[in-house]
């Protein structure tokens, strides 16, 4: 007798399944019971010191419990949901086991432009839609691919129906390129339309839209779908992510008009039109060691003009840990730019710690710099004499 094929009854519904989960118990960052939870979370997470154990039921038993005494709803589905929600965004890793680096500084700041600029990049750099609790999807990164997908949009937007052609693209981690083209997009659209996405999972639909419009540099708005409100501030490079890159600019603007009232040369304290955000710490030094979050930390920039930019980039000056500036008397000459070099001071208030870590590593390539110029100078000379010499003695 022939065998009857008996299809596994997972199949059926398994495409469908694998769509972006955002689902979401709060949107208002800035919300008390959305930084509540979340402060309650990691501070369950430190005192269980959960990082440094196996992954436990009761743990999480007893977390539900602690969220439903600080808010408590109709059921622990909403209680698991608004735990959840920080896994999906990427301020918790799953089982519980720790968070994200920027997660306390996110909870700590009493600035709304610094906690937005912090949830940006925590947001595009870890959020997993499919992860929760229990469940590990962290090597994809939902809002990282989209927003690539965006950058490398030949128009530079994405409507609503692009957005929707990517929430239910499954395998989006083995999509070497890291973005769907045009035609990709369309395609994916037209499948969406066929499982009545859209209708079915509407509130994600604009969950999504909400948190995107928390990035810098975006417009997202859940008619008429996202773009870029200045393209030309996005670079594409083969080494450099344009969204982190934009974040990091984005964050060196907030802190000059946080501290200084607008955007100035953090040097000659004026206002210049197209101040160089400069990396103290080369970015591209950064990546070749792997260290990320230095290469887009905003501590690791000055604001400069591109006057001022061009010596420091280039390791001519550089500053004493009391802001002073150092100049390089071997590679420039000139008195009138010495004189004009040495009023210049950085302020106190710029000298954070992690400023001044970064600030040490390019003093450290400044007076390199300087030995090898005087080293040069010094032999230049010697030759010099040697050659004076033996004319003479000729």
């Amino acid at each position: 007798m022939a065998k009857v094929f008996q299809p596994k009854k997972k199949i059926k519904n398994q495409q469908y399944d694998s769509y972006w989960k955002l689902t979401v118990e709060y949107t208002d960052i800035y919300d008390r019971r959305f930084n509540n939870t979340l402060k309650t979370i990691v501070k369950f997470i430190d005192d269980k010191d959960l990082t440094n154990r196996e992954y436990e039921k009761k743990y999480y038993k007893e977390l539900q419990d602690q969220i439903y005494e600080l808010y408590p709803k109709s059921d622990y589905a909403s209680i698991r949901k608004s735990i959840n929600q920080f896994i999906k965004l990427g301020f918790v890793k799953p089982y519980l086991k720790g968070y994200h680096s920027l997660t306390k500084r996110f909870l700590n700041t009493t600035f709304q432009e610094e906690k937005r600029s912090i949830f940006s990049q925590i947001f595009y750099e870890n959020s997993s839609f499919n992860s929760s609790t229990t469940t590990d999807f962290t090597n994809i990164k939902e809002t990282n691919f989209l927003l690539k997908t965006l950058a490398y949009h030949p128009d530079k937007k994405l409507s609503r129906n692009d957005i929707i052609a990517l929430m239910v693209t499954p395998g989006i981690s083995e999509i070497s390129k890291g973005y769907l083209t045009k035609d990709e997009l369309e395609e994916q659209y037209k499948y969406s339309k066929i499982i009545n996405f859209e209708e079915n999972k509407y509130n994600q639909i604009s969950y999504l839209f909400t948190f995107l419009n928390l990035m810098p540099n975006i417009k997202a708005d859940k008619n008429d779908g996202i773009h870029f409100i200045d393209p030309n501030e996005i670079e594409i490079d083969t080494k450099r992510d344009p969204i982190l890159y934009g974040i990091y600019k984005n964050d060196l603007d907030n802190e000059s008009i946080r501290l200084y009232g607008k955007k100035i040369c953090y040097i000659q304290k004026t206002s210049y039109k197209g101040l160089v955000h400069s990396h103290i710490k080369d970015s591209s030094v950064c990546l070749e060691e792997g260290k990320i979050d230095e290469a887009y930390d905003y501590n690791n920039g000055l604001l400069l003009s591109s006057q001022i930019d061009a010596y420091f980039d280039k390791y001519d000056i550089s500053f004493d840990s009391d802001g002073n500036v150092l100049i390089n008397d071997y590679e420039i000459h000139d008195s009138d730019i010495l004189c004009w070099m040495s009023n210049f001071k950085l302020d106190k208030k710029i000298l954070n710690p992690e400023r001044l870590k970064y600030l040490e590593w390019h003093r450290n390539k400044f007076k390199e710099k300087a030995i090898k110029s005087k080293n040069d100078i010094d032999k230049f000379y010697n030759k010099e004499f040697n050659k004076k010499t033996s004319n003479q003695e000729e």
